[in-house]
């Protein structure tokens, strides 16, 4: 049933560049993640996406990875990324007292995070509390604990996510995965396409 919204392509309808830097991902998860299926239309935009996205992984530790996706999932109600990121956390070693404290879940311990992790949360938060104003504190503090060239990475992987965040709450993207929180076990009932348009077989991004 037609919806009006972007159509979600399948992995084949993919512009060939974009197959060619998606194809490591889609054969690890076994899906084709439902951003990228809408995303997909706007191929070199999309490329550019990726490539900025993995550019400051690559900058980051995946604690300031982590922590930055979880908080700005977390504070967006972004449930597409905050599921997956709880998911690659735990391939990453951190255990959920961990992982609710990064979202800042009701309940947990702050204490659990490093310096470091803290100090980037913080500044998430402070950039996102107003749009950005009013941050200029968190992030002297942040250049002061993470240096400079770490607290800009951190605030252009927050950017990442606010763009991420208010494109699939604008197509109502569901996660393909349940919480962590909801059970290790489950899949959960949103969406992703695999190479053939199918519902998503792995489970981490």
């Amino acid at each position: 049933m037609d919806d009006g919204l972007p159509r979600r392509l399948d992995y084949d309808e993919l512009d060939r560049s974009l197959r060619d830097a998606l194809e490591p991902k889609v054969r690890r998860l076994g899906y084709l993640g439902e951003f990228f299926a809408v995303a997909g239309h706007q191929p070199r935009a999309l490329l550019a996406f990726h490539q900025f996205t993995e550019a400051l992984k690559d900058a980051l530790a995946a604690e300031l990875t982590e922590v930055v996706a979880l908080t700005a999932a977390a504070r967006l109600n972004n449930d597409y990324e905050r599921c997956q990121h709880e998911r690659l956390s735990l391939e990453h070693g951190f255990d959920l007292a961990w992982i609710a404290a990064a979202q800042g879940r009701e309940g947990s311990d702050p204490a659990v995070l490093s310096d470091r992790a803290r100090c980037a949360r913080e500044l998430t938060l402070a950039a996102l509390a107003d749009r950005g104003h009013g941050a200029a504190d968190a992030v002297r503090s942040a250049v002061q604990v993470l240096g400079e060239r770490t607290t800009v990475a951190v605030l252009l992987l927050m950017g990442r996510y606010v763009a991420h965040g208010h494109m699939s709450n604008s197509l109502g993207l569901g996660s393909p995965v349940d919480s962590v929180f909801d059970g290790l076990g489950r899949r959960g009932e949103g969406r992703g396409r695999s190479s053939s348009g199918s519902t998503p077989a792995g489970e981490n991004r």
